[in-house]
């Protein structure tokens, strides 16, 4: 057999660091003692989550990464690369050392700050002044001194063996027996079996859980006085979504849900007040025998402070809440003139009320009439005008609120005369710590003595308005790795109703391909690989308004906080192959429906406005036209996009998701351009044929496109996730022939099929090894892929994935520049596959990742040579018939890896 003398190298090296790292494990253990090889569950019985058992056992192994005891091998090291002693006699002995060095050099700051302060004293003497200015030296820190490199590696990145403690492991084994008891296993048995290695050195504790028979709640009784609690919690057993106790095995857990989620419930149902602590549970063994359990569920009274004696509780039933009265308070100075502490002093008042500031002034918010339904609802004649009466507040606060009441107030959902709800309070302290205009944000709850009413109070204190930032940061767009960074101004309350304003100026560079392959010559030009070919600059404003806008914010729901985003920005991008110049204006509303759903819709026959100029090199305008290819010079012209409708729709039920349960991200997003510039355009036509608006082209086309994910929690540290993407634009009318650039779809990348190189997949089965004036980049009108990753920890910081992924792109219309890319019956056969491995580094707010993909099929090969697995001989056959005898060194080798970069997780 032959081996690569490089591959021998690496699996010298794997071994020696394996059996450096594997061996004298026990170095450090006292004879007599053993290291704690490992810890292992087996559940004999019904089936339990071992997982949790595991993390019972008190004393755990030394900690492994990538299956091995790294930490263990630190701290066992005597040297350091062969030299630098590193035992702990020679460390403690250093450490001895440095710390007299510290001491003394202690004491000589002590007599150097001593030796000063003496001096200032005489000198303050003999000028006669009655102070002097102390001088105060900072002392080296004894207690806590800074390690050096061969402490810090031992102490810190090391760990010591973890010896086997019989103490321990008889704990472990009297709480697991706890935990089974805990679970409704009454009869279960734990015991513990060791196992020791060859040398007597290493033990393997193996626990025994015998689970038995466990107790099943077979009936169930509800003892309750108070109708309204009654009521409250038969309609919380009816509700299907709600977990049910009958049939369930008697688990003190299970009891502590069922309880937290009732008094939740109850809360929500009107209950002001009510906690887990007003439920009671008893339970039966003897009257039906058999690990049968009948289960009494207990309802007890509120206790409150009695308002006639000190220091007495006294029982009150819970009852259905409304609230009296809203109060915000907004505690703020910003717009009061003068001296504020003596003012309030003048007046007799403490500054501090409830622990803020006091407010001065108050003004009582009236302003939203009823809705022709609620008129109906109340019996109210249509005709004459009503306040809202759950549409009022009072505001208290110094000369001016900072924001509008009218904004204020939208975000409240514990209105004046409604009833009192938990998830109501819940949404109102969301919806205001959303606005963003607020660093802190407390409500308050008052009862009313002898009533069912509550006063809601919210204290307010205004945030910064108004602020700068500078964010540097890497890109990754479909693979390619850039450099950026943008300065920007915020203001969040530009005319006090939560307007939010930025302004941003970004710049950056970035690695792009060029289009062609080849020079004008043949020669093969270099790719960009991780080179910065791409300069990017431009401003953007962005106005972020509450409402519809120029809708009052009165006039609308409170359930859907709508806003209107209106933005525009330019942006240069200078590249080898050309300059280019776009400018685009948006007006989108956007609508929020609960936790998990944001609907989003552009003015209507005016929801994007883009204007695309671009200036091509001399080299770049002779390929296009050599090439003759109409879609590469549709792509890239001169274009006018005026978009009548852009509707967008996104469910993401992350923000609500329980613990274990699979998150979905479902994302649709419908374009549609031209209608409107087709009514006003001229019938005069350029050089392609093209009606144009301004003296330039418009395009007209209608896109779809679809994102739908799925990730599934297997335990703590691995996942499962999947992801499916199709989309489809149609370009009609004056677009002749495939979408705008910016429109349409690529495949390939660190975001798409990693086999491939971004942008270089497809389309459909169009052999583009064959074709001497292929370009760099390949679109689409259509697309269609799909992933799946197993995701999993190494370490904290470390994360590992293997992933398959499939996609490709089509055109919609033939294009005889691209032979097979038209979507076809046989679309099926042209998705390509690829599988591969990524490693990740997560910082939680920043994730690098690497990936290696391998083409498992390519649709673009001849038959016989599509798979990774067949022969190459067909491939280059077909190459030789068209190159000739070079046709090796015109061909790309197929499946080559493809190594991508990528900035956060692919989906």
């Amino acid at each position: 057999m032959n081996l690569n003398p490089v591959k021998l190298t690496y699996y010298i090296i794997f071994f020696l660091t394996f059996v450096s790292v594997s061996c004298r494990q026990t170095k450090h253990v006292p004879p007599g003692k053993h290291l704690l090889k490992k810890n292992k569950v087996i559940v004999e019985g019904d089936k339990m989550d071992e997982d949790a058992l595991a993390e019972i056992i008190r004393q755990q192994p030394n900690r492994r990464a990538l299956g091995l005891k790294m930490r263990l091998w630190a701290y066992n090291r005597d040297r350091y690369f062969f030299v630098i002693p590193a035992d702990s006699a020679t460390i403690a002995a250093k450490r001895a050392r440095q710390n007299n060095k510290l001491k003394e050099k202690n004491r000589k700051r002590k007599e150097k700050q001593d030796r000063i302060n003496n001096a200032r004293i005489i000198r303050a003497r003999e000028n006669g002044d009655e102070y002097y200015t102390e001088k105060i030296i900072p002392l080296k820190d004894t207690l806590e001194p800074r390690m050096f490199f061969r402490e810090w590696f031992k102490y810190k990145i090391g760990e010591p063996p973890v010896i086997v403690d019989t103490s321990y492991t008889n704990r472990s084994v009297d709480q697991l027996g706890a935990y089974l008891k805990k679970k409704g296993y009454y009869y279960g048995n734990v015991r513990v079996e060791t196992d020791t290695n060859a040398r007597n050195t290493k033990i393997t504790n193996r626990y025994i859980v015998e689970t038995g028979k466990p107790y099943i709640i077979d009936s169930i009784y509800v003892k309750c006085e108070n109708p309204a609690v009654a009521a409250a919690y038969k309609k919380y057993t009816k509700d299907s979504g709600n977990p049910k106790l009958k049939g369930e095995k008697f688990d003190s857990d299970l009891l502590d849900a069922h309880r937290n989620s009732v008094a939740k419930f109850m809360r929500d149902e009107k209950l002001y007040g009510f906690s887990p602590s007003h439920i009671n549970f008893k339970a039966d063994t003897f009257k039906l025998g058999g690990m049968k359990v009948i289960l009494g569920v207990e309802f007890t009274n509120r206790l409150q402070k009695s308002p006639y004696y000190k220091d007495s509780l006294i029982e009150i039933r819970h009852q259905v809440t409304s609230v009296r009265d809203v109060y915000f308070h907004i505690v703020d100075t910003t717009y009061f003139k003068g001296n504020f502490r003596a003012t309030v002093e003048s007046r007799g008042l403490q500054l501090m009320e409830n622990n803020f500031m006091i407010t001065l002034d108050s003004l009582e918010y009236a302003e939203v009439m009823m809705t022709r339904k609620q008129k109906r609802d109340k019996g109210i004649p249509i005709a004459i005008d009503t306040l809202n009466p759950n549409r009022m507040a009072t505001f208290k606060f110094n000369t001016k609120p900072v924001a509008r009441p009218d904004i204020i107030e939208l975000q409240n959902y514990l209105e004046e005369t409604n009833y009192y709800k938990e998830y109501y309070l819940e949404r109102s302290y969301t919806r205001l710590l959303q606005l963003g205009l607020f660093q802190t944000i407390k409500p308050v709850i008052i009862e009313i003595p002898g009533t069912d009413k509550i006063d809601v109070h919210y204290y307010l204190v205004p945030a910064k308005k108004q602020g700068y930032s500078f964010e540097p940061r890497f890109t990754n767009s479909n693979g390619f790795l850039g450099v950026a960074a943008s300065v920007s101004y915020n203001n969040k309350n530009l005319f006090r109703g939560s307007e939010r304003l930025t302004i941003s100026f970004s710049g950056g560079f970035e690695s792009q391909p060029p289009i062609f392959d080849e020079t004008l010559d043949g020669e093969k030009i270099q790719k960009a690989g991780r080179s910065f070919n791409t300069f990017e600059i431009g401003p953007t404003v962005k106005l972020d308004l509450p409402g519809l806008f120029p809708l009052k914010v009165t006039q609308l729901s409170k359930r859907h906080r709508p806003r209107t985003i209106i933005s525009t920005a330019y942006n240069y991008q200078k590249r080898v192959d050309f300059d280019r110049g776009v400018f685009q204006l948006n007006y989108t509303y956007k609508f929020f429906s609960g936790k998990t759903q944001v609907i989003q819709f552009g003015l209507p026959f005016a929801s994007v406005i883009k204007f695309v100029a671009i200036n091509k090199s001399s080299f770049f305008e002779q390929k296009l036209t050599e090439t003759n290819d109409l879609f590469l010079r549709n792509a890239y012209s001169d274009q006018f996009i005026w978009q009548d409708f852009k509707i967008s729709y996104e469910y993401n039920n992350k923000a609500a998701d329980k613990k274990g349960r699979a998150t979905f991200f479902f994302n649709t997003t419908f374009d549609h351009a031209g209608l409107f510039t087709n009514w006003v355009s001229k019938k005069d036509t350029n050089a392609n044929g093209q009606r144009q608006i301004f003296g330039v082209g418009y395009s007209q086309f209608a896109r779809l496109d679809n994102e739908f994910i799925v990730g599934y929690p297997l335990d703590k540290k691995k996942s499962l996730h999947f992801r499916f993407v199709a989309g489809g634009g149609l370009p009609y009318g004056n677009t002749k022939t495939s979408l705008p650039y910016d429109y349409s779809f690529f495949a390939g990348g660190a975001n798409d099929n990693r086999g491939w190189r971004a942008r270089s997949l497809g389309p459909g089965g169009y052999k583009y090894y064959l074709d001497p004036n292929r370009t760099a980049t390949q679109i689409g009108d259509l697309r269609l892929g799909g992933s799946a990753e197993f995701r999993f920890a190494i370490t904290k910081l470390l994360k590992s994935a293997f992933f398959m992924d499939a996609a490709n792109i089509w055109t919609t219309k033939e294009d005889v520049n691209r032979p097979g890319g038209k979507f076809s019956s046989d679309w099926y056969k042209q998705i390509a596959l690829s599988s591969g491995v990524g490693l990740r580094l997560d910082f939680g707010f920043f994730v690098v990742r690497v990936d290696l993909g391998i083409p498992i099929t390519n649709p673009a090969l001849p038959a016989g040579a599509k798979w990774i697995f067949q022969s190459r001989q067909k491939y280059y056959d077909e190459g030789e018939a068209v190159f000739g005898s070079n046709y090796k060194n015109l061909m790309p080798k197929p499946f080559t890896p493809t190594l991508n970069f990528g900035i956060g997780y692919p989906f």
